[in-house]
């Protein structure tokens, strides 16, 4: 995520806070992914994927009013569909409608700052 300025002064300065907690969030299920032998029953995978669902529940109650705060609400998404083994890289490029490669590839655009 771009390191800008989070005061209380900036319009989406709540949105931006959120963001912070998540990208860490995020950070963490993806090494819990790289650590696991079993992704389907480790806890610790769980555990990263429960903390970004909350935050992600939170974030998607804001509007954002600026770039940066529609960079927050691209990471919701972004972690969503992001391919585990291959960091910056999101389900959906290969897709056969072009609405879905177009989502994708806008979406990608908007996280290439928080690619693992």
């Amino acid at each position: 995520m771009n390191a800008h300025v989070t005061s209380s002064l900036h319009p989406d300065a709540e949105l931006l806070a959120l963001g912070k907690a998540f990208y860490s969030a995020w950070q963490a299920e993806r090494a819990a992914f790289v650590a696991s032998r079993d992704i389907i029953n480790d806890s610790a995978i769980e555990a990263a994927a429960d903390k970004c669902r909350d935050l992600a529940s939170q974030i998607v109650t804001l509007a954002p009013k600026t770039m940066d705060g529609v960079r927050v609400l691209a990471m919701v998404w972004g972690q969503a569909y992001y391919l585990s083994e291959q960091p910056g890289q999101y389900e959906g490029s290969d897709s056969e409608y072009p609405c879905e490669r177009a989502a994708n590839a806008v979406m990608s655009f908007m996280l290439k700052d928080v690619a693992a």
